[in-house]
């Protein structure tokens, strides 16, 4: 930090700047290292296992047409209690037959604050599934958009990624004073989980990464866009 008032969220900004691109790109590394589509599926968390994916960081699909697998791999995760490193590899025609053979009504728990999207519904997973992938793609597109917390952080995380930038740089000669600061805290971590952006990113190989930072989960992207093209029940 340059001397002055300090602020969470902006600091809070530039620690997702610093660890979200080493995410995708350790995630295209491992899944595409060539774009051969070898890898159909992959995910990256912070947790001991691969869980549920829209309860993830970050997921990877070789083909974006099979993009709603990642809610049928939640759902059997999280109905039958199915492992996901088991099940991964199943083919999508088989993941809705498991999906349909559940009870009209079902519903699993997703990790949210609001009733809209504290779960995820037996029928909303068998509509997207039956949706365009181009039409859930571009929906996914337009929920993957910064709130109003973020944009305002930006321009002074900015500001201190170009300090901290002046300050790696030995050439860059004199440089405003500067402090280090803790960014690990409570209030650190909380602006992230709940403000972290996402990416949606198309892969010249036909595929898909869906992205955000370590501490937030897919979860809140998927149920805006599931929301906006009226999925939800």
């Amino acid at each position: 930090m340059s001397r002055g008032p300090r602020s969470v969220e902006a600091e809070a900004a530039v620690a997702c700047h610093r660890v979200q691109g080493d995410i995708e790109d350790l995630l295209l590394r491992l899944c595409a290292p060539d774009a051969s589509g070898r890898v159909p599926t992959g995910a990256c968390t912070g947790e001991e296992d691969w869980i549920a994916p829209v309860e993830m960081c970050a997921t990877y699909n070789a083909n974006a047409a099979e993009l709603a697998r990642d809610l049928a791999l939640s759902w059997v995760s999280l109905h039958d209690k199915e492992s996901v490193s088991r099940i991964s590899g199943t083919p999508l025609e088989a993941l809705r037959a498991r999906v349909e053979a559940a009870p009209r009504g079902a519903r699993v728990p997703m990790n949210s604050t609001s009733e809209l999207t504290g779960s995820l519904s037996r029928e909303t997973v068998l509509k997207a599934l039956a949706t365009p992938p181009a039409t859930l793609l571009e929906a996914l597109e337009a929920a993957a958009v910064p709130d109003d917390a973020w944009r305002a952080a930006e321009p002074k995380a900015r500001e201190l990624l170009e300090l901290s930038r002046q300050l790696d740089d030995e050439a860059a000669g004199e440089v405003p004073p500067a402090f280090w600061v803790d960014i690990t805290t409570r209030e650190h971590t909380r602006f992230l989980e709940e403000h972290a952006p996402f990416h949606v990113r198309r892969l010249p190989s036909g595929g898909v990464v869906l992205a955000t930072h370590p501490y937030r989960t897919l979860w809140p992207l998927w149920a805006d866009a599931l929301f906006v093209l009226g999925l939800m029940s």
